[in-house]
């Protein structure tokens, strides 16, 4: 009796997969789709329709208690924070230039971040109070571009990318955070290379940074001394452009 009724309940179900199978549906008349009206309601404003907004650039605080991160929520891309444990941020910044990039120093007493004035990509650094307040332009220099911000493991020194407006090329240097005096430590001399990606060293005094052509398609790892800026290349090899011709002449093709 018991098999009866499986198979009944189950010839039921394959019947009715069949009715409802892709081949036996009817396609929809779209003449016939008639939306929900709401009285009283307008046309949606343009500006609507591409309302959207972006966050990036998060970084936990010291304590891991807190991310600071850039949003444009209230239109401009400003910085705001966050407890880790969730909860709605709060807008640590305003201002109609753009900011990004914040770090916390390692005390947590402050938050360092890159801005720009109009959109003209030379970028200044500026510090603010991690629990709020006054933001301070450390750099204030309209020729110069200073990025990046990176804390040294004691605190005092700041290593950032730094580039002059009329350069073409991008240098590491070092701020020392009392003073703000900067120092440039690479000096780069040739037009097609440039420096990026600052890593301190654990003991504070030596900086690991990426030497890069301008093509991305050769590169080699450099310690820099924070103090003389002396510099070591980790990586030595031959750039491309040396390879190639050294093949060339060894298989004597004409390569060019």
């Amino acid at each position: 009796m018991h098999k009866r009724v499986a198979l009944l309940v189950l010839a039921t179900a394959v019947v009715s997969l069949a009715a409802t199978s892709p081949e036996t549906r009817e396609i929809t008349d779209p003449k016939k789709i008639a939306s929900a009206e709401v009285g009283g309601a307008g046309a949606v404003p343009i500006d609507d329709l591409f309302y959207t907004r972006n966050t990036g650039d998060g970084a936990w605080s010291p304590d891991g208690k807190e991310i600071v991160f850039t949003s444009n929520f209230t239109g401009r891309f400003n910085l705001w924070k966050v407890n880790a444990s969730g909860g709605w941020p709060i807008q640590l910044s305003q201002s109609d230039n753009r900011q990004a990039d914040a770090v916390w120093s390692p005390d947590g007493k402050w938050i360092l971040y890159q801005s720009d004035i109009g959109g003209a990509e030379t970028y200044d650094l500026f510090a603010i109070p991690s629990g709020g307040g006054k933001a301070d332009n450390l750099t204030k220099t309209d020729e110069i571009s200073e990025t990046a911000p990176r804390w040294s493991p004691d605190g005092k020194q700041l290593a950032i990318s730094y580039k002059k407006k009329s350069a073409p090329v991008t240098d590491m240097a070092v701020m020392d955070w009392s003073t703000r005096a900067v120092r440039n430590l690479t000096n780069e001399a040739t037009a097609d290379h440039l420096w990026s990606g600052p890593l301190w060293g654990r003991d504070g005094k030596v900086l690991y940074a990426t030497r890069v052509n301008a093509g991305f398609t050769d590169a080699s790892v450099y310690r820099i001394d924070a103090a003389s800026g002396q510099k070591e290349e980790l990586t030595p090899h031959e750039d491309r452009a040396a390879r190639m011709f050294r093949q060339c002449r060894r298989t004597e093709k004409h390569c060019w």
